[in-house]
């Protein structure tokens, strides 16, 4: 991994680890069906300027990608409308540095559907392992952390969803667009997340002005967590795959609870730790893959894409 993706994976990470701070801000004004919309509708707008801006190339692989409107509207789905509405529904009950520890478990998601659908991202008997440190790590947090409410309970199961949709995503963007530009493949996936968020969205309007936190909130959750982030997250995909774009998981969550705790008085238990250092070491064994040794012996310049 070169230091330009290591500095993008820690970009992303604090953008990500942020956005669950500025979910709870946008849920003082805005129903959750509203927000999914609203940070996509934002989202789609500023990814296509961007893309008109570049023109050329990127400008014709939007046209060309426009021409497979089911797949798009699939990764839409999967990767946008579903996981955000999941995700914002569930921070009605949920800490948002709790949410983002959940989500840290797309990369054993990753490992888990890929026998199934990307023998390339399969994994092996130690990342197996892994996978199963890392589900009782995310058990542990469910089991002890969430069953006060009811609420709270299916909030958790909510963001275990969205970990699931975020790593099934990995796959689509890897098969379906894996020679577009990173920000035509973001321009499409948000546009058709926010077409499918719209009606929904239009059954939930707010009935009151909210307030200047809340818009201002929906404003950079829309700009950066979703059109920047995206672009960043697709583009790691394009180049590192799908297992190592979803290490992501390793750091948002630290950065989700340091945010939590200093500006939403969130507490931070020894459950909470105990289990966040579970999930992070299984998506650890799980995302790590051994070198080819013959490749390694007569190549040593050449890498591993998952080293």
């Amino acid at each position: 991994m070169t230091p330009r993706q290591v500095g993008l994976l820690g970009l992303l990470a604090a953008i990500w680890g942020g956005s669950y701070l500025l979910i709870k801000y946008c849920l003082e004004g805005f129903s959750p069906p509203f927000i999914v919309f609203g940070r996509t509708l934002i989202g789609a707008l500023v990814l296509f300027a961007a893309v008109r801006l570049q023109g050329g190339a990127t400008w014709a692989a939007l046209s060309d990608a426009r021409r497979r409107p089911w797949t798009a509207l699939g990764l839409g789905a999967v990767s946008i409308t579903a996981p955000f509405l999941l995700i914002t529904v569930g921070e009605q009950h949920v800490p948002s540095g709790l949410t983002a520890v959940l989500i840290a478990s797309a990369p054993l998601f990753v490992a888990l559907f890929a026998p199934f659908i990307d023998k390339s991202e399969q994994i092996d008997r130690r990342q197996g392992v892994g996978l199963a440190v890392g589900i009782v790590g995310v058990g542990l947090l469910v089991g002890v952390e969430s069953v006060s409410t009811l609420g709270e309970f299916l909030g958790a199961l909510a963001m275990i969803g969205a970990a699931a949709c975020y790593a099934l995503a990995t796959f689509v963007v890897k098969k379906a667009y894996g020679g577009i530009p990173a920000v035509v493949t973001s321009c499409l996936s948000v546009a058709a997340g926010c077409l499918i968020a719209l009606p929904p969205a239009l059954a939930d309007l707010p009935t009151k002005a909210p307030g200047l936190r809340a818009v201002l909130a929906l404003i950079g959750l829309g700009a950066l967590g979703t059109a920047f982030a995206f672009v960043i997250y697709y583009r790691l995909i394009g180049e590192l795959g799908a297992g190592r774009a979803s290490l992501v998981a390793y750091l948002a969550p630290p950065v989700a609870l340091v945010y939590g705790a200093a500006l939403l008085d969130e507490s931070i238990s020894v459950t909470d730790v105990i289990a966040l250092v579970l999930i992070l070491a299984g998506v650890a064994l799980a995302s790590r893959r051994a070198a080819p040794r013959a490749a390694a012996v007569r190549a040593p310049a050449s890498r591993s894409r998952s080293a």
